[in-house]
């Protein structure tokens, strides 16, 4: 899992919103849970950027939130 190369030596393509998204992701759960200020300070990610992504995994049922934080949700829409 996570080296697909279809040709040898080759860089793999990289999508810069998922691993953005991602980033968020490690940082809502380093925290504990964040402003969207806050995790666009620690992740380095631009402010819109991070409101967009986070609406984003709102929508899908990863992040939740509570006031003005955000938290990854509870049951994580993950295949069993």
């Amino acid at each position: 899992m996570g080296t697909d190369h279809s040709q040898k030596g080759s860089a793999p393509t990289l999508i810069g919103s998922v691993q953005r998204a991602l980033r968020l992701v490690e940082a809502m759960y380093a925290e504990g849970g964040a402003t969207a200020k806050r995790l666009a300070r620690v992740t380095g990610i631009p402010l819109p950027t991070v409101y967009h992504l986070l609406r984003t995994l709102s929508h899908e049922g990863y992040v939740q939130r509570e006031g003005g934080s955000f938290r990854l949700a509870d049951d994580l829409p993950l295949a069993s």
